[in-house]
C-alpha cells in the first residue's frame, strides 16, 4: 500500500519536530535557560508543509529575530510590565507587517514574550541576553533541521526518478 503525500508530509514533520526536540532538550540539560528558549524556537521555526518549508523557516527566523530585538529594546527603554509587553507585541506585529513577514507574526510576538518575561532574583539583562541567545540558537537549529530534511527528500526523489527510468 502506497503512503499518501499527506501522510508522508505528516510523518516528515513529526520526524523534524522529534529531531528538534531531542537537540533542544540536550541543550536544555546543558544550559537550562538558553536550552528552554532554544527548544521553543526550534519548534516555532519548523513548518509542517514541505513545499514551502525553507521559505517559511526563513520567514519565521526573521520574525523571531525581529521579536527578540524588540524585546531587548523594551528592556532598554523601561522596566518590563504589562504595558511594555503589550507595546512590544504591537511593535512586533507592525514590524512583521512592514517587513512582509505576516505568516510568522506569531513567532515574533512569542519571541518578545520569551525575552521580556522575567523571573525574580535574576538580573534583567542577563536573562534577556540568555533568552535572545536561545531564540537565535533555536532559529539556526530549526533552519538546519529544515535544510537537512529538505535536502534529503530532494536527493531521495532524484534517486527514485533515476531508478524509474
Amino acid at each position: 500500500m502506497e503512503m499518501t503525500q499527506r501522510l508522508r508530509s505528516l510523518l516528515l514533520y513529526i520526524a523534524q519536530c522529534l529531531a528538534g526536540t531531542a537537540i533542544g532538550f540536550y541543550l536544555y540539560t546543558l544550559y537550562p535557560t538558553i536550552g528552554a528558549w532554544c527548544l521553543i524556537s526550534i519548534i516555532l521555526v519548523l513548518a509542517p508543509d514541505r513545499k514551502d518549508a525553507m521559505t517559511l523557516a526563513k520567514t519565521r527566523i526573521k520574525a523571531n529575530l525581529v521579536g527578540a530585538a524588540i524585546g531587548l529594546v523594551i528592556f532598554f527603554i523601561h522596566p518590563v510590565n504589562l504595558l511594555m509587553i503589550c507595546v512590544g507585541i504591537t511593535l512586533s506585529i507592525i514590524a512583521c507587517e512592514l517587513l512582509k513577514l505576516q505568516p510568522a507574526t506569531r513567532s515574533a510576538a512569542i519571541a518578545v514574550l520569551i525575552i521580556t518575561m522575567h523571573e525574580s532574583g535574576r538580573h534583567f539583562w542577563d536573562v534577556a541576553l540568555e533568552r535572545a541567545g536561545g531564540v537565535l540558537a533555536g532559529c539556526v537549529i530549526g533552519m538546519l533541521i529544515t535544510w537537512v530534511f529538505h535536502a534529503t527528500i530532494i536527493r531521495s526523489a532524484k534517486v527514485i526518478r533515476k531508478i524509474g527510468k
